[in-house]
């Protein structure tokens, strides 16, 4: 019955909104124009060629609408990158996830990738306090996505483009008046309702679209008190003139509050691959209620908002001027099987500050009974805020001198996040959770940080021979300045700035034959220290002792392209130095309770470097009735190595890494192979099959010596998903009807999805056994029904 009152809920909001878009549109006429017309001119085909970066000087891949479109309505955009040779994406659910979100390009995590939305950055991915960019995207709005795997491309605006970045494009609004709307409905009571209207031309190159949903589900490992809901607005204006001058202005709103997954031991898993051990009652007893699934998530509101206008400077000239805005408001919540009260009634206290700096705070109590029915037990609630302003600008010349193309360009950011840890006393453990958000009985921390960096670059893109050989040359130089403060921890300001010196990014295309081109390139690159170093440490940093990340990344490939049938292999190498990590301060507390919830002090530290070598394959094709996409990966990850016994190995271990052993959550083997068959007019079967090899688990280094025990190792998994969708061209008032069914993991494989960054440095507290959780379980086989129609 539950399921029944939200499917008609959503089929009913749907219907609304077409009878409201219909009144809108009311123009006959046009509705039979559009249905001549049958494709939206929103939509983008992309060519063959460029879906593997023919005529690119690095290893580039393209998606397109219709890679998009095999996933279902609403699914996480993210999703589609596994089709892509040396990326995984995962997220604890089917459709999306925020604390089970993990990302990895070529040996490298979120944290080290950039991500774009139309050439504007988004920031770091992290969940707490950071933006991925999934926050800020309608996958119904999205119309390519654009994947370097290296970090050869000159001024993409990231402090975090180590070894590639992904630069998602979004919808220009048609020049037609048209509307769309979409519904679907599946598993886990997943339910989503859609809504896009086009103005259609208002004036002269003048036109836009507004488009607003709604998603909810539940959390398939805790249905009754986890749960997911998301609402989505965006806005998009675009003006073009005559000339080729052109103004863009995009707005995208995002509310989400979600409960997500808990982290799982390998025995755990083996075990039953079906729970992730967050409980989904609550007892009233505090240590069992410390992973009660409803206290387990949080909520964010996002806003971006961001212009890109061109000026067109005669036939062969164009500046580009891209401002923008970013800001985050949420928290994040977690139970605590005890009660802390800061004396003297001032959660906020500090007395003084001793000879070192630190604060000295009043005496602070703490209540715990966790086995017995009722006993203390707190909240723990982290707000964070950030808000995040810049602007990009670049100069392009064409034909500059003798073939000569010249881009000069810069990109300035300046930000300011912070986060608290407050504790608020629950006001009956044995009834439930509920606490009193006036009354914090104690806050363990006040930080906040500010970020400005700056960028320029240059570069000359030559034409040696034309038609046979293209070279790429550049240079970019970045300067980051940190401030930071946390006055509850110590007493002083951090304020110092980093700069990279000049980084060299070249490439080539050779063009031996009509069909076959050689690329290459060298890139270094510069990343300074993550934010997150400021945000979860509570020490001060030295920035003496914490040198900024740096990589060097090689490409060298061939691609095949001939009619509909593409084919690619590359071989690269990437190289990370002075990785940054967040560790234990104080590496002789091994209770696995504060370990696990975070409050033990952190601190951030050089943790030496990694080096990833590996070959991609990509082959892809269309003979009309049938089509194909099939991509494989070798990677190997590797950690610095370091001499056993020596000084520089030990303290690689206290960060909980072993020197020279394999990165973690990187297969050394992964592929993807899709299949698609049109069979009539309108209509497409698919189904995908993923499979990723054994990864290295965790690090296993013992607590207090530091000790190497060694690494444990994850099982590989297959996966195979199928879908058929069916659009009707013309039916009734629609332009286009189109009916999805898509199966997620159809023979319902348990699995281990991926290793969560969030203890990765922690020492194994269980020994001689396993008890630090490290894992997040793949999702179980899952339906979703989806139906758009556009008019």
């Amino acid at each position: 019955m539950k399921n029944f009152k939200r499917a008609k809920t959503t089929f009913c909001a749907a219907s609304g909104w077409a009878a409201l878009a219909g009144a809108l549109l009311a123009d006959p006429a046009q509705g039979q124009a559009q249905m001549a017309a049958g494709e939206d001119e929103a939509s983008e085909i992309v060519v063959t060629g460029e879906r593997i970066g023919q005529g690119q000087s690095r290893a580039v891949a393209i998606l397109g609408k219709a890679d998009i479109a095999t996933r279902p309505l609403g699914a996480d955009i993210t999703q589609s990158l596994n089709k892509i040779a040396g990326l995984q994406v995962t997220t604890g659910d089917a459709r999306g996830g925020s604390f089970s979100f993990e990302f990895a390009m070529r040996g490298l995590n979120k944290e080290q990738v950039g991500f774009t939305i139309d050439g504007i950055p988004t920031g770091d991915a992290r969940f707490n306090g950071g933006s991925p960019p999934q926050r800020f995207i309608e996958p119904s709005n999205i119309r390519r996505i654009t994947v370097s795997q290296s970090a050869g491309d000159l001024g993409a605006p990231s402090r975090f483009a180590l070894g590639g970045f992904v630069d998602f494009a979004t919808d220009d609004p048609s020049a037609r008046r048209s509307a769309a709307i979409e519904a679907g409905y599946g598993s886990g009571d997943f339910w989503r309702s859609y809504f896009r209207i086009d103005s259609g031309e208002i004036a002269a190159g003048l036109r836009a679209y507004a488009s607003f949903s709604t998603q909810a589900n539940d959390i398939w490992a805790g249905p009754d008190n986890r749960h997911s809901k998301r609402d989505h607005a965006e806005l998009k204006i675009v003006q073009d003139f005559a000339d080729g001058s052109f103004l863009k202005a995009r707005v995208s709103w995002n509310d989400q509050q979600d409960n997500d997954f808990n982290i799982v031991t390998l025995s755990e898993f083996l075990a039953d691959g079906r729970s992730d051990r967050a409980s989904d009652a609550v007892t009233g007893i505090p240590a069992r209620d410390v992973d009660f699934g409803g206290a387990l998530g949080g909520t964010r509101k996002d806003l971006l908002a961001y212009v890109n206008a061109g000026l067109q400077l005669g036939d062969r000239a164009l500046l580009t001027i891209n401002p923008y805005y970013q800001m985050l408001r949420g928290e994040s919540l977690r139970y605590q099987d005890r009660s802390r009260l800061l004396s003297g009634g001032d959660p906020y206290a500090v007395t003084a500050y001793n000879a070192l700096g630190g604060a000295v705070r009043p005496a602070l109590t703490t209540l715990r009974n966790s086995n017995v029915l009722g006993g203390p037990a707190d909240m723990r609630v982290t707000p964070r805020n950030r808000d995040r302003y810049g602007a990009t600008a670049e100069f392009r010349l064409e034909d500059a001198f003798a073939g000569h193309d010249l881009r000069i360009g810069g990109w300035w950011e300046g930000g300011t996040s912070d986060e608290e840890r407050r504790f608020y006393r629950i006001t009956n453990p044995a009834a439930g959770i509920a606490f009193d958000r006036s009354r914090p009985g104690y806050v363990e921390y006040e930080r906040s940080t500010r970020i400005e960096t700056s960028m320029l670059y240059a570069r000359d893109s030559i034409d040696v021979v034309p038609g046979l050989l293209h070279l790429d040359a550049g240079l970019t130089w970045l300067s980051v300045r940190y401030e930071a403060r946390s006055p509850l921890e110590y007493a002083s300001k951090l304020d110092f700035s980093q700069d990279s010196g000049i980084n060299p990014k070249v490439g080539f295309t050779l063009t031996p034959l009509p069909a076959v081109e050689i690329f290459g390139g060298y890139a270094r690159n510069f990343a300074g220290i993550p934010e997150d170093a400021f945000l979860g440490s509570t020490a001060v940093i030295n920035p003496g002792t914490l040198d900024p990340i740096r990589s060097e990344n090689f490409d060298l490939g061939l691609r095949y392209v001939a009619g509909r049938l593409a084919l690619s292999v590359q071989a690269y190498s990437a190289d990370l130095k002075n990785n940054v990590g967040i560790v234990p301060n104080d590496p002789t507390v091994t209770d696995p309770d504060e370990i696990v919830r975070g409050n033990v002090a952190t601190r951030a530290a050089n943790i030496a470097g990694q080096r990833t070598r590996g070959i991609e394959l990509t082959a892809l094709g269309d003979v009309g009735v049938a089509d194909f996409y099939a991509s494989y990966a070798y990677q190997d990850a590797r950690h610095d190595g370091l001499p056993a016994g020596s000084p520089e190995r030990a303290a690689l271990a206290s960060v909980g890494v072993i020197a020279g052993a394999r990165v973690r959550n990187i297969p050394r083997h992964s592929a993807y192979a899709e299949i698609g068959l049109k069979p009539v007019d309108g209509a497409r079967l698919h189904a995908n099959l993923r499979y990723v090899g054994k990864r290295v688990g965790g690090h296993i280094i013992a607590p207090v010596s530091f000790a190497e025990v060694g690494v444990e190792e994850i099982p590989g998994y297959v996966v195979l998903n199928a879908g058929a969708a069916y659009t009707v061209r013309a039916a009734g008032p629609f332009s286009g009807l189109t009916l999805q069914f898509n199966v997620d993991n159809l023979l319902d494989k348990a699995y281990i999805g991926s290793v969560s960054s969030s203890t990765a440095t922690q020492p194994e507290f269980g020994l001689p056994g396993r008890t630090l959780d490290r894992y997040f379980l793949g999702a179980p086989r899952t339906y979703t029904l989806s139906a758009r129609a556009s008019f």
